[in-house]
């Protein structure tokens, strides 16, 4: 695997042939990589390092540039296209700066006599350990196009259900955001105002509105103290999931226990590790090194642990039914479907079938929530809103009943 402490150097020289050639390579210190350079024969005229590394700049690679630069590389390979040429092809016609040096990086490293896999290796952040794996099985099977087709079929299906969720995820954020605003200005501006002209009055104020001014008296004076301790709870919360597992363990048993939140991770959780179990096994990895890949594939540590142990059990002799069946996070449902694929011999095809149940609910409990999601919030606002006007206002509208 690519070592994170490999620095980025550049070198200019000429090759066995005589051809002047410039280039990039990855190594743990100078001395390294110039010994790799003259093992492939270059004869180095410049060898300096590089401090401008791809990810230094303003620029960000998404996973969805990464998707289509996988999709693209199919389709130039299918077509015959040596590989150094798709890669040469694909940087010319790619515009943003960081990816065509990402790009170029691989060609270089294809040319020093690195394989795809391992040229991809020294780019984790793009490219994660179940991509390597897959496509180190494609160049050993001779079925790197295979691969790298069920690589892009498999990263779109999660992006789907990524984008999905995230668009569920960002209106209620910023109608969240929105109404904080308005509520924390109201209390600290507007209401202290009517607040002063009140104080005038003789007599004694309706009971709600003498709770939001109140409320607004004790906001503004604890205003300070409040965001000090919410910043102070945040890098605390930051530091101790950084640090401690238990509190990461914690932290993710109470989000799939969630009444409504609860069922939804499940299932894109189970999801996640079906399909990407039947990609890795489909790909020809080891029924052990494609659980370790499903378990990468996963953010929530409850699920990890489980499997995990599947892993373990699984190396001690038993078959996939037997130690999926030991973890109780798993619902009878995927186990049954298990236990028929492992009698039929079509555990791949039951996998990817699960993946594909699992997914659906997914993408249904969406579409059912997105909709509801804009009116409920946007009613939340105008309660709040509302309520603190007519506290505000309601004095006023009595006394001009009362003239």
């Amino acid at each position: 695997m690519a070592n994170s402490n490999k620095a980025l150097f550049v070198y200019i020289g000429k090759s066995s042939s005589g051809k002047f050639i410039q280039g990039k390579i990855r190594a743990t210190n100078i001395q390294w990589a110039r010994h790799q350079l003259r093992r492939k024969g270059i004869k180095l005229q410049s060898l300096k390092k590089c401090w401008n590394l791809p990810f230094s700049g303003k620029q960000t690679i998404k996973a969805d540039e990464i998707t289509l630069f996988t999709q693209q590389l199919t389709e130039l390979l299918k077509a015959g296209i040596p590989i150094r040429r798709c890669f040469t092809i694909l940087a010319h016609s790619v515009k943003k700066t960081a990816l065509k040096q990402v790009i170029l990086d691989i060609n270089n490293d294809i040319f020093l006599g690195d394989s795809l896999a391992r040229a991809l290796q020294n780019h984790p952040r793009l490219f994660n350990k179940i991509f390597c794996n897959m496509i180190e099985v494609g160049e050993t099977s001779g079925t790197l196009v295979h691969i790298l087709s069920r690589l892009t079929k498999y990263r779109y299906q999660h992006q789907s259900i990524k984008k999905k969720i995230r668009k569920a995820l960002t209106y209620p954020f910023i109608v969240l955001i929105v109404a904080l605003t308005v509520s924390a200005i109201m209390l600290t501006n507007v209401v202290p105002n009517f607040a002063k002209t009140y104080s005038k009055l003789s007599g004694d104020l309706p009971y709600i509105t003498q709770i939001v001014i109140n409320l607004s008296e004790n906001f503004t004076q604890a205003a300070p103290y409040i965001m000090t301790s919410l910043i102070a709870l945040f890098c605390i919360g930051k530091i101790t999931l950084t640090y401690s597992q238990q509190a990461v363990f914690f932290i993710d048993r109470l989000f799939i226990k969630l009444p409504l939140i609860g069922p939804l991770l499940r299932k894109i959780m189970l999801g996640r590790f079906t399909s990407t179990l039947a990609t890795t096994i489909n790909a020809g990895l080891p029924m052990v090194t494609a659980l370790k890949s499903s378990a990468s594939a996963i953010n929530n540590s409850c699920y990890q642990s489980a499997i995990s142990q599947i892993t373990e059990d699984v190396i001690s002799g038993l078959s996939l039914k037997r130690a999926l069946g030991k973890q109780s996070i798993f619902p009878i449902t995927l186990k049954q479907m298990v236990n028929v694929g492992e009698e039929s011999g079509s555990l791949v095809s039951v996998l990817e079938k699960a993946g594909q149940m699992f997914e659906q609910e997914v993408e249904l409990a969406l579409d059912t929530i997105i909709p509801l999601i804009e009116p409920v919030m946007m009613l939340i606002l105008g309660i709040l809103v509302g309520v603190l006007l007519v506290a505000m206002y309601l004095p006023v509208f009595e006394l001009g009943q009362i003239f």
